[in-house]
């Protein structure tokens, strides 16, 4: 039993002496929202190209059709704020789809994909003909994609350059 502990001891400290960033235990790698607008060009269609979110708070824009891609990083508390969303959505993932079934508007399509720490891509909500659909808690797949789509509106460029 000493000798595990002492073992485990020894191993969290050659991790942080090799400088890994041990205050970042996340169980989300990144999120990511494509849209689709079936009435505007893509270089107008916020999220048509992908905008995707590092837990790190290192963002993408794309890429485009041409490969162009645009980078940055969302302010700390966004960050903050994205990674409790994701951390809502994740702790409570589910096999199957749940869908509200509503009114939309017709070429509107939206997806927001979820990366687990161990690199699996889970669609966590979608905009289908008729419904919205969650792959969590209704609540947390909403304010993850409120909050997803405010940082949309500020950082995604109208129109996409180079396209």
């Amino acid at each position: 039993m000493a000798t595990t502990r002492i073992s485990l001891i020894l191993a969290a400290l050659a991790l942080a002496a090799c400088g890994t960033d041990t205050t970042h235990d996340s169980s989300w790698t990144q999120v990511s929202e494509h849209t689709g607008c079936e009435a505007l060009s893509a270089q107008f269609c916020v999220g048509a190209f992908g905008f995707t979110v590092r837990a790190d708070g290192s963002f993408t824009v794309g890429p485009a059709g041409g490969g162009q891609t645009l980078a940055g990083v969302i302010t700390d508390a966004e960050r903050v704020q994205l990674a409790a969303d994701a951390e809502a959505v994740a702790a409570h993932l589910t096999i199957d789809l749940a869908c509200d079934r509503t009114a939309l508007v017709p070429g509107v399509t939206d997806r927001i994909d979820l990366v687990s720490g161990g690199l699996e891509t889970v669609s966590v909500y979608q905009i289908n003909p008729g419904a919205i659909c969650y792959r969590s808690p209704r609540g947390a797949a909403l304010r993850l994609h409120a909050d997803l789509a405010a940082l949309m509106a500020k950082y995604y460029p109208r129109p996409f350059p180079g396209t």
